[in-house]
C-alpha cells in the first residue's frame, strides 16, 4: 500500500506520521523522547485531513501513537508544560481542575483546560499506584524505557519486572453524548514510572457544542485487559471577537469543490477560519494535501466531514493579520499549487 493510499484511508493525515506508520515500532518509538498522537488531523502547514468518523479505526489500527518528552517533577504537568510559547492573550483562560476518577489500582485526574470556540486543550494525569508502570497506548513491552525516562537500554517488560509492577499503557478522549469530540491529538509527558500527564487538544465541531463533556481515558494492561475510566467535568469558554463574514470571489477556484463563505473569529488563542466545502469532483478533492494563507500561520485543522454531512474547513490558532481579503492558496500532493481563492470581507 502506497503512501497516498494509506494517508487516504486514514483521512490524509501527515506523511511524517504515515512514515512512522510504515516503519518498524521499535525504529520509531526508540528515536524520538517527545512524539505527540495525531488523532485523524494534520498540522497546519502539512495535509488535508480527516472524516472524524473514521476516527476509531484510525486510532485502533493506522496511527503510530507518540512517546513523551519525560521530566520527572513532584507538580502535576498542566497546559503550559506542552508548549514552547502559549499565547500570553490564553493564560488568563486555562481553567484548573480537580475532578478525579480512581479504580482499585489506578487513577486519573483532570488538572486543567483551555477553551474557544473553536479549540478544547485538556491535560490529565494518570496515576498507577503501587502496581503499575504507565505508559503510551502506542507502546508495548518491547518499547525501550528510556522513552518514559527510564534511563539505560532496558524494555518497559524488563524495567516492570525489575521493579515487581506490571505495565498499564494509557490513552484519552474528549466525548459527549457518547459521540467523539471532534478530531484532535494525544501528546504525553512522564513525571515518573508511575505518573503520566495526556494533553488532549481537540476541534470544537458540532460533535462537541455544549460545555459539559467527558474525558474517556483508557488503558489497557500488560494482559491485554481492557480498563477504562470516564471523567465528567465542565469547561469555561473564553471569549471570541467576531472579524466578519468573507464571500469567495469565485467560489469554484479550486477544483473538486465549490467553496462556502468563509467565518472568521479571533480568541485569545489566536485567529480562526471556518467556510463549507461542496464536493464536485472526488478525485480531485482527495488530491488536495495542503492549504496555507497569505500572510497567517495557523496552528491546527483542516477539512471534517461533520454530522451535518458537510465537509467544513476549520483551522484555529492562526498567528498574524487578516484584512479586507483573505487568499487560501490549495496544494497537491507533489506540493505544486492546484488553485487559489480569494475571500473578501463582506
Amino acid at each position: 500500500m502506497n503512501r497516498k493510499l494509506v494517508s487516504k484511508a486514514i483521512s490524509n493525515i501527515d506523511e511524517a506520521f504515515i512514515a512512522e506508520t510504515l516503519s518498524p515500532p521499535g525504529a520509531v518509538l526508540d528515536r524520538a523522547p517527545e512524539r505527540t498522537i495525531q488523532m485523524s488531523k494534520y498540522e497546519s502547514k502539512k495535509t488535508k485531513t480527516s472524516s472524524r468518523r473514521l476516527f476509531a479505526l484510525v486510532l485502533a489500527a493506522c496511527l503510530v501513537f507518540a512517546m513523551a518528552l519525560t521530566a520527572y517533577a513532584c507538580n502535576l504537568f498542566g497546559i503550559r508544560d506542552f508548549f514552547t510559547k502559549l499565547p500570553e492573550t490564553a493564560e488568563p483562560y486555562i481553567q484548573e481542575h480537580t475532578e478525579t476518577k480512581a479504580a482499585e489500582d489506578w487513577s486519573a485526574r483532570i488538572t486543567e483546560s483551555l477553551c474557544d470556540e473553536t479549540k478544547v486543550m485538556v491535560t490529565v494525569t494518570v496515576s498507577g499506584g503501587d502496581k503499575y508502570i504507565i505508559a503510551p497506548t502506542d507502546a508495548d513491552p518491547d518499547t525501550l524505557a528510556v522513552n518514559i525516562g527510564i534511563e539505560g537500554d532496558m524494555t518497559l517488560g524488563e524495567y516492570a519486572a525489575q521493579q515487581g509492577k506490571q505495565l498499564l499503557f494509557v490513552g484519552a478522549s474528549l466525548e459527549q453524548n457518547d459521540s467523539l469530540g471532534g478530531v484532535g491529538s494525544q501528546s504525553f509527558r512522564n513525571a515518573s514510572d508511575s505518573e503520566m500527564t495526556i494533553l488532549v487538544t481537540t476541534e470544537k465541531t458540532a460533535a462537541l457544542t455544549e460545555n459539559d463533556i467527558v474525558c474517556h481515558v483508557y488503558a489497557v494492561d500488560g494482559e491485554w485487559n481492557k480498563l477504562t475510566l470516564d471523567i465528567p467535568f465542565s469547561l469555561a469558554e473564553a471569549p471570541s471577537e467576531g472579524m466578519g463574514t468573507y464571500v469567495p470571489v469565485d467560489a469554484e477556484a479550486i477544483p473538486g469543490m465549490i467553496t462556502g463563505e468563509a467565518t472568521i473569529t479571533e480568541t485569545p488563542l489566536g485567529i480562526s477560519i471556518r467556510y463549507m466545502e461542496t464536493i464536485t469532483d472526488e478525485e480531485a478533492f482527495s488530491n488536495i494535501k495542503k492549504v496555507e494563507f497569505d500572510g497567517l500561520v495557523y496552528g491546527k485543522g483542516g477539512t471534517v466531514l461533520e454530522d451535518d454531512g458537510n465537509w467544513w474547513f476549520t483551522v484555529s490558532g492562526c498567528t498574524g493579520d487578516v484584512g479586507d481579503t483573505l487568499i487560501a492558496r490549495y496544494y497537491d500532493w507533489d506540493d505544486q499549487l492546484v488553485g487559489t481563492i480569494e475571500f473578501v470581507k463582506k
